[in-house]
C-alpha cells in the first residue's frame, strides 16, 4: 500500500502483509515524525440522497443523480457545501478537549485536580501544555513541573487559553496544497491573530478575552475542510489568482461559497456560542456581523498579523481594515503599531518554546 503523509508530503510503501487487516492503525511517519492513521475497516456503502428530479428528454422517463456518485467538481454550490458539512460528523480533537475544560472549569464543585485530569487524557496536550507554560511568555521559566501546578499557577482563564492554543497545533500545522500554505504557515498566522485578539480584548472588552483568544486560533479553520476541493480546481484557481482575484473570491468563484461560510456553518452544527458563529463568519466583513464586537476585534487582529508577516498568506499586502473597525474598537494608528509589535514578540516567544 502506498502512504503519503498529509504534513510533510513524504511517500513511501507498506507491505500489505504487515496490515493488520480490520483495525485502524497509527503510527509516527518517517520523514516528520507527525502521526498518520489508517482505517483498514471494511467500509459499508454510502447512503446516497436523491436530489430533484430530472426528466430525460430522449426517453420520457425521470432519472436520478446521488450527490455521492458525483465528483466533487461537478457539484454546486450549496450540494458541495452539504457534502462537506455532511462528512465531518464531529468536532475534531482540539474543540472538545476546550469546550470539556470549560465545562468542568464552570463547575463550581470542580477543584484544580479535576481540571488537571481533564488535560491529562491526552498526554500529548498535557506535555505541551507544560513546555508551553515554562516559557518566557509567561514567565515562568522553570517553574512549573505537573499539569496540577500549572492548573493553580496559571489560573483558570490563562490555562483554557494555554489548551486552546497547544490544542491546536497538530490540526492548524497542516500543508495546505491547495491554499499554497507550508506546514506551519497557518499555525503562525492563528496563533498570531489569537495573540492579537487577546490583547485587544483586553483593552476593550475584557469579557470577551478568551472568547477573542479562541475564535482567533480557529478563525480561518474552514480552511482545512476545503483546501483539497481548492487543490482538485487547480486550473480554476490559477486562472482566477492570474486574473488579479484574492483568494476568498477564488473561494466563491469556483466552489460558490467561502471559508468563513463554511466555518460558520460548522460550528452551527457543532452548537458553538452564537458569538463565535457571527465572529467565524464575519472576520473579514465584520459590518455585516450586526455590531458583533469579536468579529471586529478578530478581523482587526487579522489584518495586524497579515501585516507583520507572520504565517501571511498570499493575499496579505491586499488585505484591507474595515474603515469602521478602529472607530468601532476606540482605536489608532499608533495602537495598531502597539498591538502589531506585541504580537510579533508573543509569537516568537511561544513558537521558541514549543520548537
Amino acid at each position: 500500500m502506498k502512504v503519503e503523509c498529509e504534513n510533510c508530503d513524504k511517500a513511501f510503501e507498506l507491505p500489505d502483509d504487515r496490515l493488520p487487516t480490520g483495525k485502524k492503525v497509527s503510527f509516527p511517519c518517517p520523514g516528520c515524525k507527525s502521526k498518520i492513521t489508517l482505517d483498514l475497516r471494511e467500509k459499508p456503502e454510502p447512503v446516497t440522497e436523491q436530489p430533484a428530479a430530472a426528466p430525460d428528454a430522449s426517453e420520457g422517463k425521470v432519472v436520478y443523480t446521488p450527490i455521492a456518485e458525483k465528483s466533487s467538481d461537478e457539484l454546486d454550490g450549496s450540494d458541495l457545501k452539504r457534502k462537506i458539512l455532511n462528512s465531518i460528523k464531529d468536532l475534531p480533537p482540539m474543540p472538545k478537549i476546550i469546550y470539556k475544560a470549560r465545562e468542568v472549569m464552570a463547575d463550581e464543585r470542580s477543584g484544580f485536580k479535576d481540571i488537571a485530569e481533564v488535560i491529562e487524557t491526552d498526554q500529548a496536550i498535557a506535555a505541551k501544555v507544560l513546555q508551553v507554560a515554562n516559557s518566557a511568555y509567561y514567565g515562568l521559566s522553570g517553574m512549573v513541573s505537573s499539569i496540577h501546578q500549572a492548573t493553580v499557577v496559571l489560573g483558570h482563564k490563562t490555562l483554557e487559553q494555554l489548551i486552546t492554543m497547544v490544542s491546536a497545533t497538530s490540526l492548524l500545522g497542516s500543508h495546505l496544497k491547495g491554499y499554497r500554505m507550508g506546514s506551519g504557515t497557518l499555525w503562525q498566522h492563528s496563533l498570531a491573530v489569537a495573540l492579537c485578539s487577546r490583547l485587544i480584548a483586553k483593552d476593550r472588552a475584557p469579557a470577551l478575552e478568551n472568547d477573542a483568544f479562541s475564535v482567533g486560533l480557529i478563525h480561518d479553520a474552514g480552511k482545512l475542510a476545503l483546501d483539497k476541493y481548492i487543490l482538485e480546481r487547480k486550473p480554476q484557481v490559477d486562472q482566477a489568482l492570474n486574473a488579479g482575484v484574492t483568494f476568498l473570491e477564488v473561494e466563491k468563484q469556483v466552489l460558490g461559497f467561502d471559508h468563513t461560510e463554511l466555518a460558520s456553518d460548522l460550528c452551527t452544527k457543532w452548537k458553538l456560542p452564537e458569538n463565535h458563529v457571527s465572529a467565524m463568519r464575519f472576520h473579514h466583513d465584520p459590518g455585516a456581523s450586526g455590531d458583533n464586537q469579536l468579529a471586529y476585534i478578530v478581523h482587526t487582529a487579522n489584518f495586524i498579523a497579515q501585516q507583520s508577516g507572520i504565517g501571511s498568506s498570499m493575499d496579505a499586502a491586499r488585505y484591507e481594515l474595515d474603515p469602521e473597525a478602529l472607530t468601532f474598537l476606540s482605536l489608532d494608528e499608533e495602537d495598531l503599531e502597539q498591538y502589531t509589535e506585541a504580537t510579533r514578540e508573543a509569537v516568537s516567544q511561544i513558537t521558541e518554546s514549543m520548537a
